[in-house]
């Protein structure tokens, strides 16, 4: 990953955190966990910035382990891939549009592994 883009991100990170919270705590993603959504979107949104952030991005056992775990989380409440593969759209929308156009490019990479991951994990629990 670009170091502009780490630096990007540690920048903008309460941003893209509150814009995330903001956009998806009424959403129906997170609800019934418990806990309020919010809160849940936070741990979510912390938890995948600090990937992208700490140069996880890029080893697949990492990202794989919480893109499963993120389905998983979602899957619960009866959602289908679908609804993952929005959050996973929704949230790479927020992030990116406090970066430019060349430092895009390390979080789509990273983003899309954890699309393919997610298919992957739901091909295998529909066999």
């Amino acid at each position: 990953m670009m170091e502009s883009t780490t630096y990007d991100l540690t920048k903008y990170r309460g941003r893209i955190i509150r814009d995330a919270v903001n956009t998806f705590e009424t959403a129906s993603y997170f609800q019934g966990k418990g806990r309020p959504a919010g809160d849940i979107v936070n741990a979510v949104s912390e938890g995948l910035l600090d990937l992208l952030e700490e140069g996880q991005s890029r080893d697949y056992d990492t990202v794989r382990m919480y893109a499963e775990w993120l389905y998983n989380l979602i899957r619960k409440e009866g959602k289908k891939i679908d609804t993952t593969m929005d959050f996973l759209d929704r949230f790479e929308q927020i992030v990116t549009r406090h970066l430019s156009n060349k430092e895009d490019v390390d979080v789509d990479v990273f983003f899309e592994m954890c699309r393919e991951i997610v298919e992957s994990r739901h091909n295998e629990l529909i066999r």
